[in-house]
């Protein structure tokens, strides 16, 4: 289960949120930043605002049955809370909308099936400036992978007096979709020699996941040797076309190569049909070399 990062984001909210509340808040020492001027209190998302989009993306293995993300409220003032102070908080189909007017990628809200909201609101207590982790709870198997999902959550009502932050109060839970991306099999054919000529000394099938890393590259890890690879590819107005695929050299140990007589060849390319195969040659330590014809079929 993965858990989103917190504290890496403190010293980064702190900067963005004070330098837009006030044009009177400025550093009156090295280091220091002057609230007296301060005239309300501020409340806001300490992962959220579209500065921080990139790492709202959830990239849980499309594998995974159940993974858990983290936020947390930020209360902005000269003094901590004077008491418990409790924000209305909720998913907010208005900033999908919103985003998806900007341009660019467009999402669609994440299916009720695929997550688990159930907080309607957060808490800093008497005394913080942080609210406690709220979850959410996220179902990545459940997941169409080839499309762009977006769970919008947003800071929706605060007591009097605390004013929501004006674009740091909605964090965008967000799905990459990819056209090629979902469940594969895999036909792991390995020929120990160094050409692909007569049977393969080893043959073997097993489900796979092509797992989207941007709308136009997935990732696979091969169930049998654990080499992974990554698949680019152009899409022009929905046609596939310019596909590509590395070797990623941090998986070489995973299969014992010290080195790569060739880096890998694509032999099929067929988004139409979902079928995609490459070959690519490597020698292990004692010099005795291998070679392997990656092959995977999207599952219907």
């Amino acid at each position: 289960m993965k858990r989103n990062n917190f504290n890496k984001l403190l010293v980064l909210l702190g900067v963005l949120i004070l330098g837009g509340l006030s044009s009177c808040i400025k550093d009156y020492r090295k280091n220091e930043t002057n609230l007296s001027n301060l005239q309300a209190a501020t409340v806001s998302i300490v992962e959220g605002g579209q500065y921080q989009f990139g790492s709202q993306a959830l990239l849980y293995p499309a594998t995974d049955l159940v993974d858990t993300a983290l936020f947390h409220l930020n209360y902005a003032a000269v003094n901590v809370a004077p008491a418990d102070e409790i924000f209305s908080i909720a998913v907010d189909p208005t900033a999908l909308t919103t985003y998806n007017g900007l341009g660019g990628v467009k999402y669609e809200p994440l299916p009720d099936s695929c997550f688990t909201f159930t907080a309607t609101s957060a808490t800093v207590s008497k005394g913080q400036t942080y609210s406690a982790p709220i979850p959410v709870i996220f179902y990545p198997s459940k997941v169409d992978a080839s499309k762009n999902y977006m769970l919008p959550i947003s800071i929706t009502q605060a007591p009097a007096g605390i004013t929501i932050s004006s674009n740091v109060s909605t964090i965008y839970y967000h799905f990459i979709g990819n056209p090629i991306a979902g469940n594969y099999m895999e036909n792991w054919r390995r020929w120990n020699q160094s050409d692909t000529t007569g049977a393969p000394t080893y043959n073997f099938t097993d489900p796979n996941i092509f797992a989207p890393e941007t709308p136009t590259q997935v990732s696979a890890a091969s169930v049998e040797n654990g080499a992974l690879f990554h698949i680019s590819f152009t899409n022009t107005n929905g046609v596939l076309s310019n596909f590509n695929v590395t070797l990623d050299p941090s998986s070489w140990a995973n299969f014992g190569a010290t080195s790569v007589s060739q880096a890998p060849v694509i032999l099929t390319a067929d988004p139409v049909n979902g079928i995609y195969s490459f070959v690519y040659k490597y020698s292990l330590a004692s010099g005795a070399a291998r070679s392997i014809i990656q092959t995977f079929t999207k599952i219907p």
